[in-house]
This record gives C-alpha cells, structure tokens and sequence, in this order.
C-alpha cells in the first residue's frame, strides 16, 4: 500500500476550509514562548547539513545533482522518517542534517501552487525553523505538469550542480508569483533565473539543463513519490506527518511544532543522532 495511503489509513483526516488541501492528524497550536521552551529541549543539530555550510562537494567541485528517493527502503507507514534523505551531499537540501525534524517536499517547478507555499510560507519556516537547526527541508522533483515541468526539473538539477539550487527555484518562484495557471517557462527563462540565482558557468548550466543527464533521475524522482502515494504539489511529509497542498504558515507552524514536541519527549527517534 501507498506511503500515503497507509498514512490516511492510519490517522484522522482533517479538511482545511479554504486552503485547498489536507492535513493528516490532529493539531495542537502554541504560542511562542512555548515554543521557545520546546527548542530549548532539543541540542542545537550541526554538521554538514546546517545552512552556513550547505551540501558536501565532490571532489571535483560540483555537486550531486542526481540525487533521488528516500533515505532508505519504504516498506510501510511505519517507515516514514526513511521519506526524509539526511544526505551530507544533497544539494536539494537546506538545514541542519541532524535537525530534529526534516519536510520532504514534493514539488514541481510549474506549479501554481508551489509558487504560492515559497513565495507566502516557506521563508518563514527557514527564519523560524531552519535558521535555528530545528528543521531541515528536502526538495523532491515531482514533475507532473508536462514536458516544461520535466525541462523545469533538469533545469533546477543543472543549478544544483553548481551549488545554486535554492537561489535558482527562489528566483523561478517570485517570477511566477501572481500568475495564473502554468506559467510554461522555457530554456531562456531558466537561463534568466540561473544568471538571476548566481549559477557561476552559464554554459555549462545551459548544457547540462538541456542535455541527457538529468532525464532518468527526473522520471524516477516522479515515479518515487508516486510509488509512496504523492498525487499533487506541493506535497509534503514533515517528520511523520503528510501536509497536502499550500497550507499557510499557521498550519505548517502547528504540524512542526507537535513534530518537534515528540521527539523532544523521546516519542519518535531522532535517526541522525
């Protein structure tokens, strides 16, 4: 069965009245002095994942930009912190590789939608989160939305070769902030976005977003989060939890939070420390 499936199975589902999506299980809200109290709980994470550092390089400099899937097997719901990769070379990442809880985002680069969740929502995860070695977010390709998601994707895995892939979908995402359907970039619009993003060789980026390396990794990216039950974007596992859709900040502030509530109270397993 679908990791996602055993998910909706296994927790109560609750609709989120004009948001457009669903979030699995019940939700608790705390203000921020509770807040502060329970990261006081957690060790500060550290190490290769943190944002000052970034990914790991190969030796030869670039990075691994064919990176795809979970961390490990996915057999059940009760595999679901395996979603979450924890990979020192993931350059798909931001965050601190042993923060206490990471979201595995599943996502597509002409997505409406996700344009809205990084353009309303996720800087402000990142400022109250991620900057503070609790969260860590890892970007999975889902490229549903035709040939041009599909050129979307590679594009962004030739920035990530280079160490620019969070510049690079920040730039494509407020280019379409505000419009309406499909924005259908092309290769000089991702080019625009790369030069906008710092890629350091354009050439190369150019080459590599238009060539054949990134094809297999981009259609085993959308066949992985298929087989785990991601049907739409922006989809999201955030530690044990499955959020769908562009949920506001409230929401995804109440989800973290009771993540980071049971692994301070040892319930669920911090697995890089």
């Amino acid at each position: 069965m679908p990791l996602a499936a055993c998910l909706a199975a296994a927790l109560v589902v609750g609709a989120l009245a004009g948001t457009g999506g669903y979030v699995l299980g019940a939700q608790h809200g705390r203000d921020q002095a509770q807040q502060e109290a329970l990261a006081a709980k957690i060790p500060p994470a550290g190490g290769n994942g943190t944002r000052g550092e970034g990914p790991k390089a190969l030796p030869d400099g670039t990075y691994n930009a064919t990176i795809v899937g979970p961390g490990k097997k996915i057999e059940s719901n009760q595999d679901i912190l395996n979603v979450h990769r924890r990979n020192a070379e993931d350059p798909f990442a931001i965050g601190a590789i042993d923060a206490p809880v990471v979201i595995s985002e599943f996502a597509d680069t002409e997505c409406p939608f996700c344009a809205t969740f990084h353009n309303e929502t996720r800087d402000q995860i990142i400022e109250n989160y991620v900057d503070k070695g609790l969260v860590r977010i890892e970007w999975n390709d889902f490229a549903i939305n035709g040939d041009d998601a599909v050129a979307g994707a590679k594009a962004g895995r030739a920035a990530a070769k280079q160490g620019k892939f969070q510049e690079f979908t920040s730039e494509l995402y407020k280019a379409s902030a505000g419009r309406q359907g499909h924005p259908g970039y092309k290769i000089d619009d991702y080019v625009k976005f790369a030069e906008a993003a710092g890629v350091p060789d354009m050439d190369k980026f150019r080459k590599d977003a238009t060539g054949k390396e990134f094809d297999k990794p981009v259609t085993e990216a959308q066949k992985y989060g298929a087989s785990i039950g991601i049907n739409g974007t922006p989809a999201f596992v955030v530690g044990t939890k499955f959020v769908s859709g562009a949920q506001p900040w409230g929401v995804f502030k109440k989800v973290i939070d009771e993540e980071l509530e049971r692994v301070a109270s040892g319930e669920v397993k911090n697995p890089a420390q």
